[in-house]
Protein backbone atom coordinates (compact mmCIF):
# COMPACT_ATOMS: atom_id res chain seq x y z
CA UNK A 1 0.00 0.00 0.00
CA UNK A 2 2.09 3.17 -1.37
CA UNK A 3 1.22 6.04 1.03
CA UNK A 4 2.81 9.77 -0.10
CA UNK A 5 4.70 11.54 2.53
CA UNK A 6 2.11 13.82 4.49
CA UNK A 7 0.12 10.52 4.75
CA UNK A 8 2.49 8.54 5.99
CA UNK A 9 3.16 11.65 8.66
CA UNK A 10 -0.58 11.85 9.70
CA UNK A 11 -0.60 8.01 10.05
CA UNK A 12 2.75 8.34 11.84
CA UNK A 13 1.14 10.83 14.40
CA UNK A 14 -1.95 9.30 14.95
CA UNK A 15 -0.67 5.86 15.93
CA UNK A 16 2.25 7.43 18.43
CA UNK A 17 -0.12 9.45 20.00
CA UNK A 18 -2.59 6.71 20.56
CA UNK A 19 -0.10 4.55 21.78
CA UNK A 20 0.98 7.46 24.61
CA UNK A 21 -2.73 8.87 25.54
CA UNK A 22 -4.30 5.47 24.51
CA UNK A 23 -7.09 8.49 23.01
CA UNK A 24 -8.86 8.93 20.07
CA UNK A 25 -6.74 11.34 18.27
CA UNK A 26 -8.61 14.45 16.23
CA UNK A 27 -6.64 16.91 13.37
CA UNK A 28 -6.65 19.91 15.55
CA UNK A 29 -4.26 18.12 18.11
CA UNK A 30 -2.50 16.56 15.23
CA UNK A 31 -1.84 19.79 14.22
CA UNK A 32 -1.13 21.38 17.02
CA UNK A 33 1.19 18.62 18.33
CA UNK A 34 3.32 17.58 15.33
CA UNK A 35 3.72 20.82 13.76
CA UNK A 36 3.70 19.07 10.06
CA UNK A 37 3.18 22.85 8.13
CA UNK A 38 -0.04 22.22 7.10
CA UNK A 39 -4.16 23.01 8.50
CA UNK A 40 -5.99 21.04 10.19
CA UNK A 41 -8.62 21.17 7.18
CA UNK A 42 -5.64 20.07 5.18
CA UNK A 43 -5.23 16.97 7.82
CA UNK A 44 -8.84 16.01 7.84
CA UNK A 45 -8.83 15.69 4.47
CA UNK A 46 -5.99 13.45 4.54
CA UNK A 47 -7.48 11.39 7.71
CA UNK A 48 -10.41 11.00 5.80
CA UNK A 49 -8.36 8.95 2.76
CA UNK A 50 -6.53 6.89 5.60
CA UNK A 51 -9.77 5.84 6.66
CA UNK A 52 -10.97 4.85 3.07
CA UNK A 53 -8.10 2.96 3.22
CA UNK A 54 -8.86 1.19 6.36
CA UNK A 55 -5.49 2.30 8.05
CA UNK A 56 -7.06 4.66 10.66
CA UNK A 57 -10.86 3.87 11.99
CA UNK A 58 -13.68 6.40 13.94
CA UNK A 59 -14.65 4.92 17.79
CA UNK A 60 -18.62 5.37 17.39
CA UNK A 61 -18.31 7.80 20.86
CA UNK A 62 -15.91 10.03 19.06
CA UNK A 63 -14.97 12.51 16.42
CA UNK A 64 -11.17 11.13 17.19
CA UNK A 65 -9.65 8.77 14.82
CA UNK A 66 -7.44 5.51 16.31
CA UNK A 67 -5.30 3.45 14.31
CA UNK A 68 -6.63 0.41 12.63
CA UNK A 69 -4.87 -3.32 13.06
CA UNK A 70 -3.74 -2.72 9.32
CA UNK A 71 -2.70 0.90 10.07
CA UNK A 72 -0.35 -0.79 12.89
CA UNK A 73 1.08 -2.96 10.81
CA UNK A 74 1.66 -0.27 7.96
CA UNK A 75 3.51 1.60 11.32
CA UNK A 76 5.71 -1.23 12.44
CA UNK A 77 6.51 -2.13 9.14
CA UNK A 78 7.34 0.91 7.32
CA UNK A 79 6.95 3.78 9.69
CA UNK A 80 8.61 2.78 13.15
CA UNK A 81 11.99 4.06 14.49
CA UNK A 82 14.37 1.82 15.65
CA UNK A 83 14.95 2.52 19.50
CA UNK A 84 17.32 0.78 21.72
CA UNK A 85 17.41 0.41 25.34
CA UNK A 86 18.66 3.52 27.06
CA UNK A 87 22.33 2.87 28.84
CA UNK A 88 20.90 2.93 32.49
CA UNK A 89 18.24 -0.07 31.10
CA UNK A 90 21.06 -1.85 29.48
CA UNK A 91 22.93 -1.51 33.00
CA UNK A 92 20.29 -2.87 34.57
CA UNK A 93 19.36 -5.78 32.99
CA UNK A 94 23.02 -6.96 33.37
CA UNK A 95 23.80 -6.04 36.48
CA UNK A 96 20.73 -8.42 37.60
CA UNK A 97 22.31 -11.23 34.89
CA UNK A 98 25.68 -10.67 36.41
CA UNK A 99 25.24 -13.24 38.99
CA UNK A 100 24.75 -15.93 36.52
CA UNK A 101 22.36 -17.91 38.06
CA UNK A 102 22.74 -21.76 36.57
CA UNK A 103 19.44 -23.25 38.10
CA UNK A 104 16.84 -23.13 35.54
CA UNK A 105 14.11 -21.53 38.00
CA UNK A 106 16.31 -18.55 39.35
CA UNK A 107 17.24 -17.77 35.59
CA UNK A 108 13.59 -17.43 34.59
CA UNK A 109 13.02 -15.77 37.99
CA UNK A 110 15.56 -13.32 37.47
CA UNK A 111 14.55 -12.60 33.63
CA UNK A 112 10.71 -11.85 34.28
CA UNK A 113 11.33 -9.23 37.37
CA UNK A 114 14.09 -7.82 35.05
CA UNK A 115 11.55 -7.03 32.39
CA UNK A 116 8.85 -6.22 34.39
CA UNK A 117 11.09 -3.28 35.36
CA UNK A 118 10.77 -2.21 31.64
CA UNK A 119 7.74 -2.48 30.41
CA UNK A 120 4.08 -2.46 31.21
CA UNK A 121 3.52 -5.66 29.14
CA UNK A 122 2.91 -9.29 29.73
CA UNK A 123 5.96 -11.37 30.05
CA UNK A 124 6.21 -15.16 28.32
CA UNK A 125 9.32 -16.82 28.47
CA UNK A 126 9.84 -20.29 27.50
CA UNK A 127 12.75 -22.53 29.15
CA UNK A 128 15.66 -23.26 27.68
CA UNK A 129 16.14 -26.78 25.48
CA UNK A 130 19.04 -28.10 26.96
CA UNK A 131 19.84 -31.19 24.44
CA UNK A 132 21.41 -28.32 22.61
CA UNK A 133 24.02 -27.55 24.93
CA UNK A 134 27.44 -29.65 24.78
CA UNK A 135 28.07 -31.53 27.99
CA UNK A 136 31.39 -30.61 29.90
CA UNK A 137 31.40 -33.07 32.34
CA UNK A 138 29.68 -36.36 33.41
CA UNK A 139 30.07 -37.13 37.38
CA UNK A 140 29.02 -40.59 38.74
CA UNK A 141 29.13 -40.94 42.80
CA UNK A 142 28.40 -44.76 44.31
CA UNK A 143 26.24 -44.39 46.83
CA UNK A 144 24.22 -47.22 48.63
CA UNK A 145 24.67 -50.64 46.82
CA UNK A 146 22.76 -50.80 43.27
CA UNK A 147 22.41 -46.92 43.71
CA UNK A 148 24.69 -44.17 42.13
CA UNK A 149 24.46 -40.71 41.44
CA UNK A 150 24.76 -39.08 38.39
CA UNK A 151 25.47 -35.54 38.05
CA UNK A 152 25.73 -33.65 34.32
CA UNK A 153 27.43 -30.66 34.11
CA UNK A 154 27.12 -28.52 30.27
CA UNK A 155 29.22 -25.93 29.27
CA UNK A 156 27.18 -23.36 30.16
CA UNK A 157 27.69 -24.29 33.63
CA UNK A 158 24.01 -25.72 34.33
CA UNK A 159 24.11 -28.51 36.53
CA UNK A 160 21.58 -31.40 36.79
CA UNK A 161 21.69 -34.63 38.83
CA UNK A 162 19.76 -37.99 38.89
CA UNK A 163 20.07 -40.78 41.21
CA UNK A 164 19.82 -44.20 39.31
CA UNK A 165 19.65 -47.92 40.15
CA UNK A 166 22.46 -50.18 39.45
CA UNK A 167 22.77 -53.65 38.83
CA UNK A 168 24.53 -55.06 42.01
CA UNK A 169 28.08 -56.09 40.64
CA UNK A 170 28.97 -52.36 39.24
CA UNK A 171 31.75 -51.14 42.19
CA UNK A 172 32.84 -47.78 42.81
CA UNK A 173 35.90 -48.66 40.32
CA UNK A 174 33.63 -49.79 37.79
CA UNK A 175 31.38 -46.22 38.03
CA UNK A 176 35.07 -44.22 38.00
CA UNK A 177 36.00 -46.08 34.56
CA UNK A 178 32.87 -45.72 33.27
CA UNK A 179 33.02 -41.86 34.26
CA UNK A 180 36.59 -41.68 32.80
CA UNK A 181 35.43 -42.92 29.11
CA UNK A 182 32.14 -41.34 28.61
CA UNK A 183 34.07 -37.86 29.58
CA UNK A 184 36.46 -38.85 26.98
CA UNK A 185 34.35 -39.46 24.24
CA UNK A 186 31.54 -37.21 25.24
CA UNK A 187 33.11 -33.93 26.59
CA UNK A 188 32.33 -31.27 23.94
CA UNK A 189 29.35 -32.45 22.52
CA UNK A 190 25.84 -32.15 22.43
CA UNK A 191 23.71 -35.06 22.93
CA UNK A 192 22.62 -34.81 19.39
CA UNK A 193 26.32 -35.67 18.43
CA UNK A 194 27.02 -38.41 20.08
CA UNK A 195 26.31 -40.21 17.01
CA UNK A 196 25.95 -44.23 16.96
CA UNK A 197 29.36 -44.71 16.14
CA UNK A 198 30.40 -42.74 19.02
CA UNK A 199 28.61 -45.23 21.12
CA UNK A 200 29.88 -47.97 20.02
CA UNK A 201 33.23 -47.28 20.59
CA UNK A 202 32.31 -46.45 24.32
CA UNK A 203 30.31 -49.93 24.19
CA UNK A 204 33.57 -52.01 23.19
CA UNK A 205 35.93 -50.24 26.01
CA UNK A 206 32.98 -51.02 28.69
CA UNK A 207 31.30 -54.36 27.52
CA UNK A 208 31.13 -55.57 31.31
CA UNK A 209 29.55 -52.51 32.00
CA UNK A 210 27.02 -52.15 29.16
CA UNK A 211 23.82 -52.31 31.60
CA UNK A 212 24.99 -49.59 33.99
CA UNK A 213 26.00 -47.52 30.48
CA UNK A 214 22.50 -47.84 29.46
CA UNK A 215 21.39 -46.60 32.62
CA UNK A 216 23.73 -43.83 33.04
CA UNK A 217 22.14 -42.58 28.93
CA UNK A 218 18.97 -43.21 29.45
CA UNK A 219 19.64 -40.66 32.63
CA UNK A 220 21.71 -38.30 30.63
CA UNK A 221 19.03 -38.36 27.47
CA UNK A 222 16.21 -37.47 30.31
CA UNK A 223 17.83 -34.53 31.75
CA UNK A 224 18.98 -32.63 28.49
CA UNK A 225 15.65 -33.23 26.94
CA UNK A 226 13.39 -32.60 30.10
CA UNK A 227 9.48 -31.96 28.96
CA UNK A 228 9.38 -29.84 31.91
CA UNK A 229 11.60 -27.38 29.98
CA UNK A 230 8.54 -26.87 27.63
CA UNK A 231 6.85 -25.32 29.86
CA UNK A 232 6.19 -21.61 29.55
CA UNK A 233 6.56 -18.88 32.35
CA UNK A 234 4.64 -15.85 33.00
CA UNK A 235 5.18 -12.14 34.69
CA UNK A 236 3.72 -8.48 34.77
CA UNK A 237 0.04 -9.28 35.02
CA UNK A 238 -0.43 -6.42 37.53
CA UNK A 239 1.53 -4.08 35.23
CA UNK A 240 -0.60 -5.31 32.23
CA UNK A 241 -3.86 -4.39 33.84
CA UNK A 242 -2.53 -0.69 34.69
CA UNK A 243 -3.33 -0.29 31.15
CA UNK A 244 -6.27 1.69 30.08
CA UNK A 245 -8.09 -1.04 27.98
CA UNK A 246 -7.99 -3.31 31.11
CA UNK A 247 -10.67 -0.57 33.30
CA UNK A 248 -13.31 -3.34 31.34
CA UNK A 249 -14.06 -5.96 33.20
CA UNK A 250 -14.77 -7.84 30.19
CA UNK A 251 -11.42 -6.96 29.03
CA UNK A 252 -9.75 -8.40 31.85
CA UNK A 253 -12.08 -11.51 31.55
CA UNK A 254 -10.51 -12.35 28.19
CA UNK A 255 -6.80 -11.36 29.17
CA UNK A 256 -7.25 -13.93 31.92
CA UNK A 257 -8.90 -16.30 29.81
CA UNK A 258 -5.78 -16.23 27.70
CA UNK A 259 -3.23 -16.30 30.28
CA UNK A 260 -5.04 -19.85 31.50
CA UNK A 261 -4.49 -21.17 28.12
CA UNK A 262 -0.94 -22.34 28.02
CA UNK A 263 -1.02 -24.36 25.31
CA UNK A 264 -2.28 -21.31 23.18
CA UNK A 265 0.88 -19.06 24.72
CA UNK A 266 3.05 -21.77 24.00
CA UNK A 267 2.32 -21.54 20.51
CA UNK A 268 1.79 -18.00 20.25
CA UNK A 269 5.72 -17.66 22.05
CA UNK A 270 7.03 -20.22 19.89
CA UNK A 271 5.61 -19.10 15.95
CA UNK A 272 8.78 -17.12 16.01
CA UNK A 273 11.46 -16.09 13.21
CA UNK A 274 14.68 -17.89 14.23
CA UNK A 275 16.50 -14.97 13.26
CA UNK A 276 14.84 -11.40 13.94
CA UNK A 277 12.28 -9.79 16.18
CA UNK A 278 8.92 -11.01 15.62
CA UNK A 279 5.55 -8.41 15.39
CA UNK A 280 2.23 -9.70 15.49
CA UNK A 281 -0.43 -7.54 15.39
CA UNK A 282 -4.05 -8.77 16.55
CA UNK A 283 -5.64 -11.23 14.02
CA UNK A 284 -2.31 -12.12 12.67
CA UNK A 285 -2.07 -13.91 15.90
CA UNK A 286 -4.43 -15.90 14.40
CA UNK A 287 -6.51 -16.65 18.33
CA UNK A 288 -9.89 -15.80 19.31
CA UNK A 289 -8.74 -14.51 22.01
CA UNK A 290 -5.78 -13.02 21.56
CA UNK A 291 -7.40 -10.94 18.74
CA UNK A 292 -6.78 -7.68 20.35
CA UNK A 293 -3.47 -7.92 21.65
CA UNK A 294 -0.23 -7.74 20.04
CA UNK A 295 3.13 -9.61 20.36
CA UNK A 296 6.50 -9.21 19.80
CA UNK A 297 9.16 -11.86 20.18
CA UNK A 298 12.41 -13.55 19.44
CA UNK A 299 14.31 -16.02 20.26
CA UNK A 300 17.62 -16.85 22.87
CA UNK A 301 20.36 -19.50 21.84
CA UNK A 302 23.41 -21.48 22.87
CA UNK A 303 26.23 -21.52 20.84
CA UNK A 304 24.01 -20.55 17.87
CA UNK A 305 21.11 -22.90 18.19
CA UNK A 306 17.72 -21.86 19.48
CA UNK A 307 17.10 -23.36 22.50
CA UNK A 308 14.06 -20.83 23.79
CA UNK A 309 11.84 -17.92 22.79
CA UNK A 310 11.14 -14.58 24.53
CA UNK A 311 8.14 -12.03 24.19
CA UNK A 312 5.97 -9.39 25.38
CA UNK A 313 2.13 -9.45 24.48
CA UNK A 314 0.25 -6.43 25.45
CA UNK A 315 -2.50 -4.21 23.76
CA UNK A 316 -2.27 -3.35 20.09
CA UNK A 317 -1.86 0.18 21.34
CA UNK A 318 1.67 -1.49 22.36
CA UNK A 319 4.44 0.88 22.33
CA UNK A 320 5.86 -1.10 19.38
CA UNK A 321 9.63 0.18 19.06
CA UNK A 322 9.74 -0.17 23.32
CA UNK A 323 8.77 -3.84 23.25
CA UNK A 324 11.24 -4.47 19.77
CA UNK A 325 14.22 -2.98 21.60
CA UNK A 326 13.56 -4.81 24.80
CA UNK A 327 13.08 -8.19 23.67
CA UNK A 328 16.19 -7.75 21.02
CA UNK A 329 18.60 -6.91 24.43
CA UNK A 330 16.93 -9.47 26.66
CA UNK A 331 17.43 -12.50 24.12
CA UNK A 332 20.98 -10.99 23.20
CA UNK A 333 22.19 -11.14 26.83
CA UNK A 334 20.44 -14.21 27.98
CA UNK A 335 21.95 -16.11 24.78
CA UNK A 336 25.20 -14.65 26.06
CA UNK A 337 24.51 -16.35 29.66
CA UNK A 338 23.56 -19.58 28.69
CA UNK A 339 26.28 -19.53 26.01
CA UNK A 340 28.92 -18.82 28.83
CA UNK A 341 30.04 -15.67 27.75
CA UNK A 342 31.71 -13.20 29.52
CA UNK A 343 28.63 -10.02 30.17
Amino acid sequence: MGLNARKQQVLEAIVESHIKTAEPVSSRSIARKYRLGVSSATIRNEMADLEELGLIEQPHTSAGRIPSQPGYRYYVDRLLKKSDLSSRDEKLVRTIFAQKARVLANMVQRTIKTVTKLTDCLVLLSGPQLENAALRQIKTVPLLPGKALVVIVTVTGWVESKVIDLPSSVTAEDLTHIENVLNTYFRGLTFQQISRTILNNVYDELIKQRKAIDRIMEIVEAVLQDDSDEAIYLGGTQNILKQPEYSDIDEVRNLMGLIEEESTLRSILLDTHPHAVTVRIGREIKCDLASNYSVVTAVYNIGGYAVGAFGLLGPIRMDYARAMAVVEYITKVLSEVLSGDTL
